[in-house]
């Protein structure tokens, strides 16, 4: 199972099991030290390289029909070598690349306070008034704003492989990097009246798996004497499905918040506040230090989606993402996505293959956090809706941008549920209860994700779901047709490589 391999990964910082690598470009990706990812055809060239010794390996995930797909081969003395000679024989192989979560290295990037879940980002009712709504005359010019001494700025935690937009750094680069990691998140008041939405659950629910850290719904760890904020926090989590992992505060056990801890946490009351109603399941597949891996990601979107079986989950929200080798794809990510959409598909319309979002399961993932142009893994695949992160006053300085990037929604100072840790024994850091605010594009992604889930349950949600679309496309029983009109309708404002703004607040 891979909530097993988690509980391996965890109780520490990710130093030792993530490594980093430049690329023949010279830009970097992390990695898993000594773990390839290929097809059981390549296992006998593996063999031949290691001298013909005992191969450890297991499939990536289980059988389908009767064929194994990919395996992962652990001990892998050389998995960048080994994987490029098994792509130079004809065989698809990487290394199991590694994904971060998406908060940005600094409390509040803009330095502009928005406590209050954020009224309007954008700052005008009609951006299209300002000859260049972005200031600047080319929006990838910032450099690199996180600036990164400090590393949790991930997926790019050692300030390298960015460059000026997507060119490569000087060279390559082989490196590890340990440094004290820290929290972003910061105590917040908890939101008046008029800063959460007043959208009611209207009976239509949608489907929502939510892949993170998982959810801490008791929101204080250990007190059962919850004040006013905590409370309201614990009430806004009441309806969401947690795992049998829970987030966790500190799992090192070293009284530090640590540094990812209640990313799941906030991404759920960011959900119950935009689409009430919804059927939303946080599952943990990312550890309390913000890293997961191609394979474990995999594996929990595969079992998550064999357990509901022929109920499908309707929309899928990664907050997290990374850079590959070459810039090419994650092999196993890529296929699993491929296969949960063709296997949901809508059969109304299955022979049609040129729209990759309107008739299947709605994939939604965040850009990152680089202010680069170089993509991010899942974000920049085909069949995934990219979310870039806007502030007050437009673009976000940190967020990742490209032709790549489907939309952009509020993800400066988000306000949004957390732990209670004030009656916490030996915890000397903030004094969170309840409720933090946080930055990043992890915080976007949920507002389109939550944003599409709530148009498609007003249209009837899953009481329309034998409905085919009308001429227009509009009015159909497909999640993926909500989303397919949120973001290519004409009317809506749209960013040069940031996409459709989408902001319902």
């Amino acid at each position: 199972m891979a909530t097993g391999r988690l509980k391996q990964l965890t109780s520490r910082p990710w130093d030792a099991r993530v490594q980093f690598r430049s690329d023949r470009s010279g830009k970097v990706f992390a990695y898993r030290p000594n773990q390839v990812i290929t097809t059981p055809a390549a296992l006998d060239r593996i063999r031949l390289r290691t001298g013909g010794r005992e191969l450890v390996y297991e499939p990536v995930v289980p059988e389908r029909d009767g064929e194994l797909d990919l395996v992962l081969v652990r001990g892998i003395a050389d998995p960048i070598g080994t994987a490029a000679e098994l792509r130079a024989a004809g065989f698809s192989a990487r290394p199991n690349h590694v994904f971060f979560a998406h908060p940005t290295a600094l409390p509040n990037p803009t330095a502009l306070p928005n406590p209050t879940a954020f009224p309007n980002p954008t700052a005008m009712p009609n951006p299209t008034a300002l000859p260049n709504p972005t200031a600047l005359p080319n929006p990838t010019a910032l450099p690199n704003p996180t600036a990164m001494p400090n590393p949790t700025a991930l997926p790019n935690p050692g300030g390298v492989g960015v460059g000026g937009c997507c060119d490569a750094p000087c060279g390559p680069w082989t490196a590890q990097l340990v440094a004290p990691r820290f929290s972003t998140a910061r105590p917040a008041l908890m939101p008046g009246a008029d800063a959460y939405s007043y959208r009611k659950a209207n009976g239509a629910a949608c489907k929502v798996l939510v892949v993170d850290t998982g959810v801490f719904k008791k929101i204080a760890p250990n007190s059962t004497d919850l004040g006013p904020a905590a409370l309201a926090a614990q009430a806004v989590l009441q309806d969401v499905n947690g795992s049998s992992d829970e987030d966790l505060w500190d799992d090192d056990a070293n009284k530090v918040l640590d540094p990812f801890a209640g990313h799941g946490t906030f991404i759920a009351g960011i959900f119950a506040n935009l689409a009430p109603g919804a059927d939303v399941t946080c599952e943990r597949g990312l550890t309390s230090f913000g890293d997961t891996d191609d394979v474990l990601i995999a594996r929990t979107l595969e079992e998550r989606f064999a357990e509901v079986g022929d109920d499908p989950y309707d929309i899928v929200s990664l907050s997290f993402g990374g850079f590959c080798e070459d810039d090419d794809p994650p092999i196993a990510l890529a296929r699993t996505i491929a296969s949960i959409q063709a296997r949901h598909r809508d059969p109304v319309n299955a022979d049609e293959s040129a729209d990759l979002i309107r008739e299947r399961v709605v994939f939604v993932a965040s850009a990152g956090n680089d202010a680069s142009c170089r993509p991010t893994w899942p974000a920049a695949f085909e069949n995934v809706i990219a979310v870039g992160a806007l502030g007050p006053h437009g673009p976000a300085p940190f967020t990742n941008h490209g032709p790549w990037v489907d939309a952009c929604a509020p993800g400066v100072d988000v306000v949004s549920t957390f732990f209670d840790l004030t009656d916490e024994a030996g915890y000397d850091g903030e004094d969170f209860d309840g409720w933090a605010s946080w930055s990043g594009t992890s915080f976007a992604a949920p507002v389109v994700a939550a944003s599409i889930a709530w148009e498609w349950m007003c249209r009837g949600g899953r009481d329309h779901l034998s409905e085919a679309p009308d001429h227009s496309g509009t009015a159909s029983g497909r999640p993926g047709h909500a989303a397919a009109w949120l973001l290519d309708r004409p009317g809506h404002f749209r960013y040069p490589w940031l996409g459709t703004v989408v902001n319902p607040h």
